[in-house]
């Protein structure tokens, strides 16, 4: 009779202990590599632009930046780059008028962004310059 007892303790610190062990494997923190420094995009400082511009790259970087970056060696860029250059060889309405309406490749902003975010977003570009290190 003093077996049952000592049996349904045992079964419980088995399942106990298993159940346990499970959880611990399951809450493993990824493995996460640092990226080397030569990898990462040149963005210009925050603290060297305007409030205008800063929330521009806000939202270029929510936005735009997935298609419009320099591609590193983890991915492709999907789009073409956009910086200063472009804004000034193409001109302030027609990039414009590319965020608004989006092209076959692009979607268009006009239900997401506001035409005072377009200024920004553009205000923003003509800080970038990709030719040269940031």
């Amino acid at each position: 009779m003093k077996i049952i007892p000592l049996i349904l303790w045992l079964l419980f610190f088995a399942t106990l202990s298993q159940a346990q062990s499970g959880e611990s494997s399951q809450q493993k923190e990824p493995q996460v590599s640092a990226v080397p420094a030569s990898n990462i995009v040149p963005l210009p400082s925050s603290k060297s632009l305007t409030a205008t511009q800063f929330a521009g790259k806000k939202l270029f970087v929510q936005k735009c930046s997935v298609c419009h970056l320099p591609e590193l060696p983890s991915y492709t860029a999907y789009g073409p780059l956009l910086d200063g250059k472009i804004v000034a060889a193409r001109g302030d309405v027609a990039i414009r008028e590319q965020i608004m309406n989006g092209s076959a490749r692009m979607p268009g902003w006009q239900y997401m962004l506001s035409p005072a975010e377009v200024e920004e977003i553009i205000g923003y570009l003509k800080t970038l310059d990709f030719s040269r290190k940031q």
